[in-house]
């Protein structure tokens, strides 16, 4: 009798606490609505620069809790799950005479830290190290991509990093047919002397 007692205080008490940290958020919402602003519920998951190019984009009364993106109208959007937050992840690939390596590591909702490696055989080499966003209105669509193992088209998450007439898109997504792993396209510019890259002028990125 003691121990269901115990067993029925024990779920009350994780019960109210579930309701009252559901009540905090909801609360947190509704005063984001209220003043017509953008709540955030942990900065450390999204990055100042997708924060400053959500508030140029017009969106108001979003609200950003965890790994979701609440709008106005109640709509809620989940950010992706590609790649794994904390997850260190090196794609490779070779067309001809260049070869490309590509390091991401997810640091949180929304930002990638990456590393682009470009070796053109007996010729040059690149390398550059940066961070890349998703864009703040990412839900509208995904990008497609083929890949160079299957064939096969698949949905990708793109991440970019502009930095004055210099950009770089990174697009990560997996597809069934070509395995398990990771699968990677590059679109970059100002790659020193080795040629810009493009959607369709290098092969697919593959998970090593």
């Amino acid at each position: 009798m003691i121990k269901l007692l115990i067993i029925a205080i024990f779920f009350l008490i994780s019960c109210q606490a579930k309701d009252s940290e559901q009540k905090n958020i909801s609360d947190s919402l509704n005063i984001a609505k209220n003043d017509n602003s953008i709540f955030i519920k942990d900065s450390l998951d999204y990055s100042v620069r997708f924060l400053k190019e959500m508030e140029k984009s017009g969106l108001k009364n979003v609200s950003l809790v965890d790994s979701f993106l609440i709008l106005e109208d109640n709509d809620t959007i989940t950010f992706p799950h590609t790649p794994i937050i904390g997850k260190k992840t090196v794609l490779t690939g070779k067309k001809e005479e260049l070869a490309i390596s590509l390091t991401v590591t997810r640091i949180n909702q929304i930002t990638i830290d990456y590393k682009i490696e470009m070796v053109e055989f007996g010729n040059v080499s690149y390398s550059y190290e940066g961070q890349a966003d998703l864009h703040p209105r990412f839900y509208f669509a995904s990008e497609v991509n083929e890949s160079s193992l299957s064939g096969l088209s698949y949905l990708s998450t793109e991440y970019l990093d502009e930095q004055d007439s210099c950009y770089t898109y990174i697009r990560l997504g997996m597809e069934e047919k070509s395995g398990p792993f990771l699968l990677g396209k590059i679109i970059k510019n100002c790659n020193g002397k080795i040629q810009d890259i493009g959607h369709d002028n290098f092969p697919t990125l593959i998970e090593k």
